[in-house]
């Protein structure tokens, strides 16, 4: 799947990212087939596949060069919000905050008290330790992403695998939309009947597509940055319909907030490609703008004029459309006013992984039942419910130190904007919805959080062909022919180049 043509044999793959992009494709695909990591089948496999990623960590530890004890310091550093998690959850399993008591033979929950604001407490291992487990293992596989992958080629194949998996993903969701199926493949029945594709809740495949959505871009961008204007081969047409299907299963599925952050990003993509074959174009001294240059700029001005729609259609008060949500009664405030008042019970380390769905139900109002306390509606606010202020931050540490990396560096792909544009939409999203509640969407958005920042570091300008050889090779593409010693097409030899 794709030559990287413009840096010849420097960027091939080694066995190592084989091996760490099988097991990415792998992870994601499950994920997303299994309700996005949510159904209970999948959730053993989804968190075994990430143990396996942090077995691969171990075993090609050696591939980070001659200074292991730089490599653990970066590790360790990278894996910090995991070893505060399991650590709290670890020491709170001696202070739990509730359980489960006998009332006239039925099973309820009973508050306990509870130990000083600066001790950890945690629910019982069946109910928060696969979810630790599945966060650990899922987080730790994608920081190999950033620490052990030095070829643009496993981020490209990567990518394009889950890409198009979501497309296939977003065919079924279509289909079954259309035909208004009350039941997964029309024979499986699922507790909520809004969901979408495989996935329970049509806010989170429209969460999933954004993200996939925004990488299928990003790899147009990428083949445009590569071949030009001659990006238009059959891995070309693969993504561009994946992608395509994915903003379509937004405008079916996503919530107005969701169709404007899709559109914008949509906006984001069509106008990086234009660019960059516009590039390729004056690089290889081609005169006009050609066909695509022109297709993509209306593309992209089409999808900016729908999401300004969109906006201007709806009141904000009606971008997320949550579920009970009517005029007379707005579900979303007293949610998360609710869970405001938990948070402020243990605001620095909270009640513990997992604990939102039972502690919830001794905090919300009187008027909602249990239908309304299984998400507070609002990563921001549930991860302050459970992790308190501390665990809350220990999360941003990675994310905020990345960016000021990027910032530094003064450089930047341009064809990694879309995926970084879709990476900010989820980061919006999660102040007002519950997207990174989903294993699919969390695994999406670190892997390619860390992808990008590593493939913009490994493409530095020193590894970049001298000019006098682009042009050499400019003029062999011109000629059909290509750098690669065995040219592929999604890895099977390819034909012979035409004359």
């Amino acid at each position: 799947m794709f030559e990287d043509e413009h840096h010849g044999q420097q960027a091939n793959e080694t066995s190592t990212e084989y091996a760490f992009r099988f097991q990415w494709i792998a992870l994601g695909l499950i994920a997303a087939i299994g309700g996005g990591g949510t159904a209970p089948w999948s959730l053993g496999i989804v968190a075994v596949l990430g143990v396996v990623g942090l077995t691969l960590t171990g075993a090609n530890r050696h591939t980070y060069g001659e200074k292991p004890r730089e490599f653990y310091l970066r590790f360790l550093f990278w894996m910090l919000p995991l070893w505060l998690s399991v650590a709290t959850f670890l020491i709170g399993r001696y202070f739990p905050p509730y359980h489960q008591i006998t009332v006239n033979g039925v099973k309820t929950w009973e508050l306990l008290p509870l130990p000083a604001s600066w001790i950890p407490v945690s629910t019982s291992f069946k109910i928060a330790g696969v979810g630790v487990l599945l966060a650990t293992g899922v987080y730790a596989s994608t920081v190999n992403a950033l620490l052990l992958c030095k070829s643009r080629l496993v981020f490209a194949r990567t990518w394009a695998a889950l890409v198009i998996g979501a497309g296939a993903l977003a065919i079924l969701g279509v289909i079954q939309s259309i035909g208004h199926a009350d039941q997964l493949l029309w024979m499986i029945p699922l507790k909520n009947i809004r969901f979408f594709a495989s996935f329970p809740h049509p806010a989170l495949w429209s969460a999933f597509a954004i993200l996939w959505m925004g990488a299928g871009l990003g790899l147009l961008g990428w083949l445009a940055s590569q071949r030009g204007w001659n990006w238009q081969s059959s891995e070309g047409w693969l993504l561009l319909g994946c992608t395509a299907l994915l903003a379509l299963s937004i405008a079916i599925a996503g919530d107005p907030l969701h169709k404007i952050l899709g559109g914008l990003v949509a906006v984001v993509g069509c106008f990086v490609i234009a660019w960059q074959t516009r590039q390729q174009r004056r690089d290889s001294n081609h005169q006009g703008l050609g066909l695509s240059i022109p297709t993509w700029i209306i593309a992209g001005l089409l999808f900016a004029a729908g999401a300004a729609f969109i906006a201007f259609q709806h009141p904000t008060n009606e971008w997320i459309r949550y579920d009970g949500q009517t005029p007379d009664w707005p579900l979303h405030a007293r949610v998360i006013e609710d869970t405001r008042n938990l948070w402020l019970q243990r605001k620095w380390l909270g009640w513990g992984y997992n604990s939102f769905p039972v502690v919830y139900s001794f905090f919300q109002g009187i008027d909602q039942n249990d239908t309304y306390h299984a998400v507070a509606r609002s990563d921001f606010w549930q991860s302050l419910a459970e992790h308190g202020i501390i665990g809350t931050l220990v999360w941003w540490v990675p994310g905020l130190w990345l960016i000021g990396r990027l910032l530094l560096q003064r450089r930047l792909l341009m064809f990694l904007l879309a995926p970084l544009a879709a990476l900010a939409a989820i980061a919006v999203l999660s102040l007002v919805d519950f997207p990174l509640y989903c294993p699919a969407v969390f695994f999406g958005f670190w892997l390619i959080f860390f992808s990008v920042v590593r493939w913009n570091e490994v493409d530095r300008p020193d590894t970049v062909f001298d000019p006098g050889e682009r042009k050499r090779i400019e003029k062999k593409r011109g000629l059909g022919e290509t750098l690669a010693k065995s040219p592929t097409t999604f890895g099977t030899p390819s034909s012979k180049p035409k004359p």
